[in-house]
């Protein structure tokens, strides 16, 4: 890092408060890079910038303010390099292409900005998240400009060009994270396979094929009641510890995970604090027995609906749908899916991502069940999968019942069997077998 400066004959101030505001965004991409947002401390931050607590504050607000003024820093002349990288381009099939390789370059040239921009500023609070959904709105609009150019323009939903963005974004950050940036530029044509396997007429069916239900047995309702919160085909508790689970899943689903206490936990069983201490061994350990209680009843419910499927990719139609119905059931999940109230390293924190990876797993093991796509087709894949499930089902059951099933299983199964069989065996699935 560059010499400290300080004011004197022929310095102005300016120059110096510009250049201390350089040398703390640059800390922040240092420290960011090596451990993570949740590790930078003020201190260190002044301590690596070379200058002092007090102009650090003369300059930011906080340690977020900090991060959002870097990330800004960071992702305005990325965004512009793609921009500039394929403008004027004629042919719309070359757009994209050009659009990749330039954030190829992109990354590799500056891992550590990458870092902040693509890994950390998704957990960095919601701050940070809607200064990232926006860039990725950047480029979802750049993404379709190009579909647009295309001579009579060529038919992509929103919704598949959002997925098509999260799945480069899944792929770029499994790189960074493993130090393998610089394959990147070497995984551009297989990339733009499977970008380019999404658009067309068959993408236009989905808007209806969304609307349509999913017909459905006697096999696929729920067998049981798990405490009140979804249903599934769970190991079946009673007595005192399917009583514990119960109120610790009801609490969960009305307050944050770090206001559990376990006396609010007997209280809502109705048992001595002996009887919760027999089958558990605090709070920690009822919640992760409890959770992984609903994910299971929730998984078992989704291989249910998937083996009752006319084809296999069918099958994935209906597991897609079951999931999305058993979430929206169960508030438990719900809100284990939406909180931030955990830390990166916590116990709720690694109990959501056991639940994400079942559910990619899923997808990916039904987009593919005979290991036929390439490992990056999958990755990518069940990556566009998660982040429109995330968006449009979890964060949407606030509100309403969402209807996305069909383009799920598509964002899913088009890469892999073709976007026409794909359309056809979703549409295979809305009549008795």
């Amino acid at each position: 890092m560059e010499g400290k400066l300080s004011p004197g004959p022929g310095m102005p101030a300016s120059e110096v408060a510009a250049h201390q505001s350089a040398r703390i965004h640059q800390a922040m991409i240092e420290i960011v890079a090596q451990r993570g947002y949740d590790a930078v401390k003020v201190r260190e931050l002044v301590h690596l910038a070379g200058v002092s607590s007090r102009a650090f504050y003369e300059h930011f607000e906080s340690k977020e303010n900090c991060f959002l003024r870097t990330y800004e820093l960071v992702a305005r002349p990325a965004v512009r390099q793609l921009i500039a990288a394929q403008a004027g381009e004629g042919d719309w099939r070359e757009r994209p292409r050009l659009i990749f390789s330039a954030f190829a370059r992109e990354l590799e040239g500056a891992p550590d900005r990458a870092r902040l921009a693509l890994v950390e500023a998704y957990a960095a609070g919601p701050a940070a998240l809607e200064l990232a959904r926006r860039t990725e709105g950047t480029f979802e609009a750049m993404l379709a400009e190009s579909f647009a150019r295309a001579p009579g323009g060529i038919p992509v939903p929103p919704m598949i060009i959002e997925g098509m963005i999260a799945g480069v974004g899944k792929v770029a950050r499994g790189r960074l994270l493993s130090g393998r940036e610089g394959e990147l530029a070497a995984l551009n044509e297989e990339m733009m396979e499977w970008a380019l396997s999404y658009p067309g007429k068959h993408a236009d069916e989905l808007a209806d094929l969304d609307l349509q239900l999913v017909w459905r047995d006697t096999r696929l309702q729920p067998l049981i009641d798990s405490g009140g919160a979804g249903g599934g085909e769970a190991e079946f508790e009673t007595g005192d510890r399917a009583l514990i689970l119960s109120s610790v899943a009801k609490l969960t689903a009305t307050t944050t995970y770090s206001n559990l206490t376990a006396s609010a936990i007997r209280r809502g069983a109705g048992v001595s604090r002996k009887a919760f201490n027999s089958h558990f061994e605090g709070v920690e350990d009822s919640f992760v027995a409890t959770m992984e209680q609903r994910t299971a009843a929730v998984l078992a419910q989704a291989a249910r609906a998937q083996a009752a499927g006319s084809t296999g990719s069918g099958g994935l139609y209906r597991a897609i749908s079951a999931l999305c119905d058993e979430i929206a059931a169960d508030p438990l999940l719900i809100g284990i899916c939406l909180s931030d109230d955990f830390r990166s390293d916590s116990t709720g924190s690694r109990v959501r991502a056991r639940l994400v990876a079942a559910v990619a797993d899923q997808l990916s093991d039904g987009a593919s069940p005979s290991g036929s796509a390439s490992a990056l087709i999958m990755e990518a894949s069940t990556g566009a999968s998660w982040a429109l499930f995330h968006h449009h089902v979890i964060r949407a059951l606030a509100h309403s019942s969402p209807q996305v099933a069909a383009t799920l299983a598509f964002t899913a199964l088009a890469p892999v069997v073709g976007a026409g069989d794909a359309t056809m065996a979703i549409r295979g699935e809305h009549g008795p077998a």
